[in-house]
């Protein structure tokens, strides 16, 4: 009796590694800043089933400041815009957060955040690549902050992620 075998047939299959330097667009209290970190770095598996479409699957970490950072994992869907060497990308990334050192001041929430992803990216040669993507999310609250009045109350603060922009920087070698 057969049982069968599920095969992937695609034109190419790369493997490589990504560099994402990342900034974090953070609001606490009403009031809005921004975090820079360069500490992004990935795993990236590409498997082009058509001409012009491929799928890629980045495993990584990102370590993004005192409260912020954790394993992620996400999948892309990339498509070539006409016969150009831009693409669009669409996708969604899992960050785990597991940075929560706590102290007096405050601390991370350890939790899972799925954020969906947009971008456009530049394939310069068959192993370089470059993207520029912005990663939303509905679930914002990612650490908190223990704040005192001048009565000596205690009251708590929680940060919200309203965005993350993410530079890609990406070697991948073909293996198939």
């Amino acid at each position: 009796m057969f049982i069968g075998c599920i095969t992937i047939k695609s034109q190419l299959l790369k493997f490589g590694f990504r560099i994402e330097p990342t900034m974090m667009l953070v609001e606490q209290n009403n009031l809005s800043s921004m975090a820079f970190t360069p500490y992004g770095m990935y795993l990236t598996t590409i498997v082009m089933p058509v001409d012009g479409v491929s799928i890629e699957v980045r495993p990584g970490y990102l370590r993004g400041g005192e409260y912020y950072g954790g394993f992620e994992f996400g999948i892309f869907a990339r498509w070539m815009i006409l016969s150009s060497r831009y693409y669009l990308i669409l996708g969604l990334n899992s960050h785990s957060n597991s940075l929560f050192v706590s102290h007096n001041g405050g601390s991370g929430l350890s939790k899972n955040i799925l954020y969906q992803c947009i971008g456009i990216g530049f394939q310069k040669d068959s192993k370089l690549s470059f993207d520029l993507m912005y990663n939303i999310t509905d679930d914002k609250e990612f650490a908190y902050s223990r704040v005192y009045d001048s009565y000596g109350n205690t009251r708590y603060e929680n940060k919200k992620m309203k965005g993350i922009l993410k530079v890609g920087f990406s070697l991948a070698w073909d293996i198939l």
